[in-house]
């Protein structure tokens, strides 16, 4: 069965962006991709059942109009199949229905970037998407310009989860092989000692040893934790993507790095983030 990369839409220019991106993925990765709109009509107890009918086929054609005009400005790729759909569903419900009949590896969503503000659709159901989920879910920043994969930093916390980040991450991206650099951020006043020095390469040699993800270079990164620095050591090693795991889904950003810099991350990325969590498959 052929892999399927989903890509929900607000018709929204980072949407655009993301599908975009998506396209030269599935290239990469030989899979397909599905666009999708998720629409609610409006329905009241308090109008007939005509003028709800109406109301739902009003917004049926809608999403409709809107998906084909969104799919116009993609333009034709024939090198890759593109797939669409509408779904009158919740935005949630409706990426879990397609898991379910589709062999879904993967879905991204467009963000805007770091000087943007999430007022779009998908930015306020990032959190619920990463939440509930059973999928590794991509975020591409508004400012992406094109599929890059050279270079990956993934920010490590030691969580037991980080294994199944690099699974996910080595069955998505393995045949293109960048280059992954382990950081961990060492956040006070005292430079990190030899022992937790230790601890980051002892963390990098079990990983190597759990997963096929081999050559892993590492960094202790003593700055405060905060998305400024985040940012700098991003573009010092010039990253293609950064990875990130969600240690509780439920949770989200329960004991991730720290709460606030792990929602910063997400909110306005600085590069494409690969967003795996326990729930994963």
């Amino acid at each position: 069965m052929k892999q399927t990369i989903l890509v929900p839409t607000d018709f929204s220019n980072n949407a655009l962006i993301a599908a975009r991106y998506s396209i030269e993925l599935a290239k990469k990765m030989q899979a397909h991709v599905h666009v999708f709109h998720a629409y609610r009509p409006f329905t009241s107890a308090f109008q007939s059942p005509l003028a709800n009918q109406s109301d739902e086929d009003r917004a049926k054609m809608g999403a409709e109009k809107g998906l084909a005009e969104f799919i116009g400005k993609l333009g034709k790729h024939a090198d890759v199949q593109i797939t669409t759909g509408t779904a009158k569903n919740s935005f949630i419900e409706a990426i879990n229905h397609y898991i379910k009949e589709d062999n879904v590896i993967l879905v991204v969503m467009g963000a805007h970037g770091a000087s943007g503000t999430r007022k779009d659709l998908l930015g306020s159901n990032t959190y619920d998407v990463a939440r509930d989920v059973s999928r590794p879910l991509l975020i591409v920043p508004e400012h992406t310009n094109a599929f890059k994969l050279e270079n990956v930093v993934f920010f490590t916390d030691y969580q037991q989860g980080d294994i199944k980040s690099l699974n996910s991450f080595n069955s998505l991206f393995g045949n293109i092989r960048p280059s992954c650099t382990l950081v961990h951020i060492h956040e006070g006043k005292d430079a990190p000692t030899e022992d937790k020095l230790q601890r980051l390469e002892q963390w990098k040699a079990m990983l190597e040893k759990e997963t096929p993800v081999k050559d892993l270079s590492t960094e202790m990164a003593h700055v405060p934790e905060n998305i400024e620095a985040v940012n700098e050591i991003l573009d010092r090693m010039d990253a293609d993507m950064t990875l990130i795991t969600l240690i509780d889904s439920r949770g989200f950003f329960k004991k991730l790095v720290h709460k606030s810099l792990a929602r910063a991350i997400v909110l306005n990325p600085h590069t494409p983030v690969l967003l795996t969590s326990e729930d994963t498959e």
